[in-house]
This record gives C-alpha cells, structure tokens and sequence, in this order.
C-alpha cells in the first residue's frame, strides 16, 4: 500500500484501503419489517393505553415483540444486510 491518502477541503479521506466496503447500515427487508412492526405496535400499544383500552395495549407490545424473530429469522434467510439480498 503505497498509494497515498486522498483528503478532500473538509479534511475527509476519500480513498481509505481499510474501509473497502461501505457499511450497510441495516438497510435490508429484515431491517425494515423488524423496524416496521416494532413501531406501528408501540403505536397502537401507546395510543390505546391513552384511551385506556388496555387488551388493544397489549396486542399492541404483542406485534411490538413479534417484530424481533421476524427480523431474526428474516435474517437467517439471507434477507439481511449480510445476506444474499440483492436490492434493486
């Protein structure tokens, strides 16, 4: 590794040899379901618990919770950021 470092006018490296692969950040069909349901049931859980309709509340935390072995076995099945998921 001789080439040398490239830096641009924010002191930012452009073409660091350590960093290859850009991170996906999590941006993948397991991501976004596990993500997806965790929110609309804390939502439903929280709007229901303002209105007091609290078997609504736990349904609610029920789709919150399921979200997470979705997203896992999601993940599993190569639909994760490391996985054989081509996205378009």
């Amino acid at each position: 590794m001789t080439e040398e470092l490239k830096v641009d006018e924010y002191g930012r490296i452009l073409n660091d040899p350590t960093h290859d692969e850009s991170p996906s950040h999590g941006n993948s069909p397991a991501a976004w379901a596990l993500v997806m349901l965790v929110l609309v049931g804390l939502v439903i859980a929280g709007i229901s618990a303002l209105a007091s309709g609290w078997v609504i509340m736990w349904i609610g935390i029920g789709i919150a919770v399921l979200g997470l072995p979705v997203g896992f076995f999601m993940r599993l099945t190569g639909k994760g950021a490391n996985g054989d998921y081509k996205g378009s």
